[in-house]
């Protein structure tokens, strides 16, 4: 399952374009789909990976011919790469995903390479209920039906086998081991929650993510799909006939241990340290105190850029994107990107007026952010000390704009 909103690196875009061009290169046509009455299918449930298209898993729906030896799998998370603006249609959350169909041999072999477990749970199906659903897979796969409007939450690669079970197999559900959890939860149990991407999606995900989720809105993750097949029942026997494991690689949630104590939380409660101290010898030391003070101001710059770039972000995805749960976000009364146009005038002296104006509304907007969190949109630790950064920052230079002299 791709995740959306999240900044790639070098390494990581050229994965992304191996992995689809893999896809496309074993992509089967619809007339090679010859399968005989002697079927087998299962549920393929791929662990988490570290790039951050991989990072919540994958699911796949195997089709296995025990006649003629074919053996295929079809899943929902092919696009079109070469679509005209494909990045601008992604962000606006009007991307066209498509259903995919491999050889289950070359499935195998790229999740193995990238030392993902694959966990494979045989269905229990009559030919009847076989018939009916590879007949739906195949109709689905024809060329005219395979794209769909991917939605990260509530149309992807894990819920589009969910409903395709839920609507020609009559499953009854155990759901007693289902937990109040968010669709923030969710994420945050995939990537833990002190990691860089976590991090970045709780900036621009909204409220609609900390409200208690439904049994089938939690299908998103294909864990859970996973999972709720496993209690899962046809007729008076388990739906799940039996279950394989391909150990090809570390099925623990994969999170950016790599970066150790450099996470988000101790980054910016450093960040504060570093402007509570500049502030202090601005004031201290007199000899040297226009040296501390233009210090500081670059500090100002690099906080006012930063949240400035975040808030473009957040406004866009706010006001624009048709991506679920970014919406009515209070992120955006903290994250302005009028600091971008503010960074670049605030070292000026005649433009005092401007930053004793500016530097009230900053604050104001962050008051008005402090109220709006009693609606219950989930805060992130590491939004504590940026918000002391600039709350104390603003403040500070709305007096000093004030009284420039003092």
């Amino acid at each position: 399952m791709l995740l959306f909103l999240h900044p790639l690196g070098l390494h990581s875009m050229k994965r992304l374009f191996i992995l689809l061009t893999l896809l496309c290169t074993f992509t089967l046509s619809w007339a090679q789909l010859n399968l005989s009455d002697s079927l087998q299918i299962s549920l393929l449930t791929v662990s988490p990976g570290e790039e951050a298209y991989s990072c919540f898993g994958h699911t796949g729906i195997r089709i296995k011919d025990l006649r003629s030896r074919q053996d295929i799998v079809f899943h929902y998370g092919v696009y079109n790469y070469s679509e005209p603006h494909f990045i601008w249609h992604f962000v606006l959350g009007e991307c066209n995903y498509m259903m995919g169909g491999v050889y289950t041999s070359h499935f195998l072999a790229e999740n193995q390479e990238k030392k993902l477990n694959i966990t494979e749970q045989v269905l229990r199906l009559d030919s009847t209920q076989t018939a009916s659903l590879v007949g739906a897979l195949l109709e689905n796969y024809r060329p005219k039906n395979r794209n769909y409007r991917y939605n990260y939450f509530f149309d992807n690669c894990s819920t589009r086998p969910f409903s395709i079970f839920n609507k020609w197999i009559d499953i009854q559900y155990d759901t007693t081991w289902v937990e109040d959890v968010t669709l923030r939860d969710m994420v945050q149990e995939m990537k833990g929650r002190d990691t860089w991407l976590f991090f970045g999606i709780s900036m621009v995900i909204a409220r609609r993510a900390d409200l208690p989720t439904s049994f089938t809105e939690q299908m998103f993750l294909p864990k859970y799909l996973c999972r709720a097949l496993d209690h899962a029942s046809v007729g008076n026997q388990p739906f799940v006939k039996e279950q394989h494991i391909y150990p090809f690689g570390d099925s623990s949630t994969h999170t950016d241990a790599a970066f150790g104590w450099l996470n988000p939380t101790f980054i910016c409660w450093f960040f504060l340290l570093i402007g509570g101290t500049l502030t202090w010898l601005s004031r201290r030391s007199k000899g040297t105190r226009d040296t501390w003070r233009k210090a500081l101001l670059v500090y100002d710059i690099t906080w006012l850029v930063a949240t400035g770039i975040a808030g473009c972000i957040a406004w866009f995805l706010n006001f624009f994107s048709l991506h679920p749960a970014v919406d009515n976000n209070i992120n955006c009364w903290w994250l302005l990107p009028t600091n971008l146009l503010f960074a670049t005038i605030i070292g000026i002296k005649k433009a005092e007026k401007v930053r004793h104006i500016y530097f009230f509304i900053i604050f104001a907007a962050e008051f008005i952010y402090l109220l709006l969190l009693t609606q219950g949109q989930y805060c992130h630790p590491a939004f504590i000390p940026l918000l002391i950064v600039i709350a104390s920052r603003s403040f500070l230079g709305y007096i000093e704009s004030k009284h420039p002299s003092k």
